[in-house]
């Protein structure tokens, strides 16, 4: 089995059925790009397969474990430990700053925080900003802080959803630099859901979400 596998996820609000047998498997290591327009389904996706939320039918398994089978607390100690994720809205909390946002994960899993936090500060460049507040940075700069935070539990799994949204061609680019670095240097498996077709070609593997349906390319 993959180190995350999806399997027959079935998703509807209301009447309205937005996934309707979706199938996923992915190693570790590799990116996967998931794309389609706005409203598709994409984000649902990526909040069943990270266990925000749960399918109607269906089952999620990351390193062979059902999370679908869980109660909320304990998928919440997946995601603690197992899963980064980056939102497309920032969600830095702008009463603590950089160090204090990107420490936040490591407090709640009871770890030493200090070095690994100085360390997630100098691979991302940003030691700088180490005592600024999220309303003083730029676009790019939140997104390091946001993906420093994701990756702060030394996740096997980095969930992003439209990360590029809200970044101008430059950042784009650079934000795409680091996520092929991340990968090689960590090993971390990421799935990206988008609908920029700036970052069409990024990933191992590449599918569209259309009419419910996840079809590889």
């Amino acid at each position: 089995m993959s180190y995350l596998e999806a399997i027959g996820i079935h998703k509807a609000y209301g009447t309205r059925e937005i996934l309707k047998g979706v199938n996923l498997k992915v190693e570790e290591g590799e990116i996967v790009l998931i794309q389609g327009p706005s409203g598709v389904g994409k984000t649902t996706l990526l909040n069943i397969l990270s266990g925000i939320d749960l399918p109607d039918r269906g089952n999620v398994f990351i390193e062979k474990r059902d999370i679908t089978r869980m109660n909320e607390d304990e998928r919440a100690r997946v995601r603690l430990h197992k899963i980064g994720i980056i939102f497309q809205s920032s969600t830095l909390i702008e009463d603590l700053n950089v160090m204090e946002n990107i420490a936040l994960p490591l407090k709640l899993a009871g770890k030493r925080w200090k070095e690994r936090v100085d360390s997630l500060l100098r691979y991302f460049g940003i030691e700088k900003l180490k005592y600024a507040y999220p309303p003083s940075l730029s676009g790019g700069e939140k997104q390091r802080v946001e993906i420093a935070r994701a990756l702060a539990n030394s996740p096997r799994i980095l969930i992003a959803d439209e990360p590029t949204s809200n970044l101008d061609d430059e950042n784009a680019k650079n934000l795409v630099e680091l996520l092929l670095k991340i990968r090689e240097d960590m090993e971390t498996l990421i799935i990206i859901a988008t609908h920029d077709i700036r970052i069409r070609e990024l990933g191992d593997k590449k599918y569209t979400l259309e009419g419910g349906i996840l079809y590889e390319r």
